[in-house]
C-alpha cells in the first residue's frame, strides 16, 4: 500500500499532465461515439473480445506456446482444450467475452471478485494451492515467536484504502487506479508469479468500464503488444524503492495514456469509415467488390475483414462467390486460411508523352 498511502506527496510532470489532458479531450467524444455505434454494439463485443483475448495471452504467456492456427482454432466454442496452455487460452477468452459482453454487471473492486477473477483465469491451470494468498510474518509480543497470516488481510486494507481515496474525489481516477495497481503486483498477494498480470487486468478492467469507452471498439491489449518491451521495462521500474514508498511509477503513467490515446485515435478513423459506410447508396457487397478491385493480385478475406469489420462474414462470402461465378476471382485452396487470386487485370489509364515540336519561326 506504499503508493496509495504516498499519494499526497507525488507531484505529476507537466508532460504527464498534459497527456492526461489530451486524453479527456477524446473522453468528451464518448457519447457520440456510444451512439454512432450503437446498432453494431454487440458485434464490436464480439470482434474485440477476441482481440484482446489473443493479444493478452500472446504479452503474457507466450512461452507456452500454441501454434497461430490452433489460437485460431480455439476461438470457436465447439473446440476442446486439450492442454493446459490451452485450457488457460479458453479460459482468457471466456473472460473477455464476459467484459465486453454489454449486459455484463459492472466489476467490483473486491476481494471475492478479485478472487473469483483469479479462479476464471487459472482453472486446470494452476492448482487449487497455487491460487491461494502469500502468508505474511508477524512479530508476536514476544521477541522470538512469529505467527503467519494470509495477505488477503493486507489486500483488504489495499483496497479499503483505495475507495477512501477515491471518494475523497482528490486525485485523477486513471492516475489514482495506476497506483492500485503498482501496490497490488508489488505486495505478491497471490503465490503463482503472475500478480502483475492481474494487476494490469483489474486497471484495465476499472478504467474501460468507468470513463474509457474505447476499450469497447479497440483492443487495448492489441495496443499493448506492440509497446511489451517498453512495458516490460517501465513494470521493472515501478518495483525499484517500492518498499521504501518511492516506486517510479510516471514513465507507467506514460506509456498507459499514450496507449489510451492511440486508441482514440484509430476510433476517430473508424467512426469516420462508418459514418461513410451507412451513408453509401451501393450495396455492402458491391462495396466489397470494390475493396477487393484495390487489393492485391492475391488477397485474403482476412484483408477484406480488416478493411470491413462490421461486414458480415456470409455478405463477404455472397460476394466472393459471385465474382467466382462472373470469372472475375478463383480460389487458391480451401478452408478458412484459403487465398483468392484475380483473374482480371486492373485497368490503368496510360499518360503518352508525345514529343512536342515548337515553331519558334527559326530557319
Amino acid at each position: 500500500m506504499n503508493c496509495l498511502n504516498n499519494l499526497v506527496r507525488m507531484q505529476i510532470p507537466n508532460d504527464v499532465m498534459m497527456s492526461t489532458l489530451k486524453l479527456y479531450y477524446e473522453l468528451g467524444k464518448n457519447e457520440y461515439y456510444s451512439t454512432l455505434f450503437a446498432t453494431d454494439r454487440e458485434v464490436f463485443s464480439k470482434q474485440v473480445a477476441l482481440q484482446d483475448a489473443y493479444y493478452f495471452y500472446k504479452c503474457f504467456f507466450a512461452a507456452d506456446k500454441i501454434a497461430e492456427p490452433r489460437l485460431k482454432t480455439l476461438q470457436l466454442d465447439s473446440t476442446v482444450a486439450r492442454t493446459k496452455a490451452e485450457s488457460l487460452y479458453k479460459n482468457i477468452i471466456g473472460i473477455f467475452s464476459i467484459i465486453h459482453q454489454p449486459t455484463t454487471h459492472p466489476f467490483k473492486l473486491t476481494v471475492t471478485e478479485i478472487n473469483d477473477l483469479v479462479r476464471m483465469i487459472f482453472k486446470d491451470y494452476y492448482s487449487i494451492d497455487q491460487m491461494g494468498y502469500q502468508k505474511t510474518d508477524q512479530k508476536k509480543p514476544s521477541l522470538v515467536s512469529v505467527e503467519s497470516s494470509s495477505k488477503r488481510e493486507l489486500l483488504e486494507k489495499m483496497l479499503i484504502l483505495y475507495q477512501e481515496n477515491k471518494k475523497k474525489n482528490e486525485y485523477e481516477d486513471l492516475f489514482l487506479s495506476l497506483n492500485g495497481m503498482v501496490d497490488f503486483l508489488n505486495m505478491e498477494i497471490y503465490k503463482f508469479p503472475k500478480n502483475d498480470v492481474i494487476a494490469l487486468l483489474i486497471y484495465y478492467i476499472l478504467s474501460t468500464q468507468e470513463k474509457l469507452i474505447v476499450g469497447r471498439y479497440v483492443s487495448f491489449f492489441g495496443k499493448l503488444y506492440f509497446h511489451i518491451k517498453e512495458y516490460e521495462t517501465v513494470l521493472d521500474k515501478t518495483r525499484f524503492n517500492w518498499k521504501e514508498g518511492y516506486a517510479e511509477i510516471m514513465p507507467m503513467h506514460r506509456l498507459l495514456l499514450k496507449i489510451f490515446y492511440d486508441m482514440y485515435i484509430e476510433l476517430g478513423e473508424q467512426a469516420r469509415d462508418y459514418e461513410y459506410e451507412s451513408k453509401l447508396e451501393i450495396s455492402k457487397s458491391d462495396y466489397v467488390e470494390n475493396t477487393i478491385d484495390k487489393l492485391n493480385e492475391v488477397f485474403s478475406k482476412e484483408d477484406i475483414r480488416l478493411r470491413h469489420p462490421l461486414i458480415s462474414d456470409s455478405t463477404i462470402n455472397r460476394t466472393l462467390q459471385r465474382m467466382q461465378a462472373d470469372n472475375k476471382i478463383r480460389p487458391l485452396g480451401k478452408g478458412r486460411s484459403a487465398k483468392w487470386i484475380k483473374l482480371y487485370k486492373k485497368e490503368t489509364k496510360k499518360i503518352i508523352m508525345e514529343q512536342l515540336n515548337l515553331d519558334l519561326g527559326g530557319k
